[in-house]
């Protein structure tokens, strides 16, 4: 395994599989960009941090882990099945058509993590060592956080619709963390004079809020499957490496 240190003193793998814990072939690899790959092999890797999370999560029983997070981002309890829960990292999500009566076209978002059932769809953005963007190439005033709702809210139809940033470091996200806070507890008149060409109700808006990394590693969580409380215990291990326990 080659190994080499950054001058910050950042660990880089040479091959990205190294830096992962889990589903080090997964398919997903297939067609994911370069770029990617390349910040994959960094130790100090938001986007290592995310698959190492998530993918662990998604092969542990959603019962054990997901009302927990749940009531972690948003204060109040899950009501939904736990059932036909999916976890889906970096897909291109489409903005809606109408925001070209506002900006250009803005193309499609990366969204770090979705869960979703048939309920209800949760959109994630992780930050671990940076910040969020204040604006796109096309519109300085739409923030990373407001356009994760809009394209979000608007992808999840007829199901209730939830954002939630999840960080490390309340001064390494202070941005997101602000916006966040200025979203959270809008009424839907006033998200809509926010994005003025969503002409719906936005009533599918049910949460926005954060979390931080270690919110699930507070208290030990409950798992009945030796496999399951396996792949807990190596993401634990993972976690206190990171330093994120702390």
């Amino acid at each position: 395994m080659g190994i080499q240190t950054s001058k910050s003193g950042v660990k880089i793998y040479d091959n990205f599989r190294e830096n992962l814990i889990i589903s080090r072939y997964d398919n997903q690899f297939v067609n994911m960009r370069g770029k990617k790959i390349e910040c994959l092999k960094s130790s100090n890797s938001e986007d290592a941090l995310t698959w190492n999370y998530f993918k662990s999560l998604r092969e542990i029983n959603p019962e054990a882990w997901l009302p927990k997070l749940f009531e972690y981002s948003f204060g109040n309890g899950y009501n939904y099945p736990l059932d036909n829960i999916g976890i889906y990292l970096w897909k291109n999500i489409s903005a809606p058509p109408s925001i070209t009566e506002i900006q250009k076209d803005e193309g499609d978002s990366e969204i770090d993590i979705i869960i979703e059932s048939n309920q209800f769809v949760w959109f994630l953005e992780a930050k671990y060592t940076s910040d969020i963007s204040l604006n796109t190439k096309n519109n300085e005033n739409r923030d990373q956080i407001i356009r994760n709702i809009d394209v979000g809210s608007y992808y999840a139809g007829v199901k209730d619709f939830y954002f939630s940033l999840i960080y490390f470091d309340e001064n390494k996200s202070k941005l997101g963390i602000g916006k966040v806070a200025e979203y959270k507890n809008l009424k839907t008149a006033e998200l809509k004079k926010i994005l003025p060409h969503r002409h719906d109700s936005l009533e599918n808006i049910k949460g926005i809020g954060y979390l931080k990394w270690i919110d699930l590693f507070k208290n030990k969580i409950k798992i009945n499957n030796p496999c399951e409380e396996d792949i807990y215990d190596k993401l634990c291990d993972y976690i206190e490496n990171l330093g994120i326990r702390n």
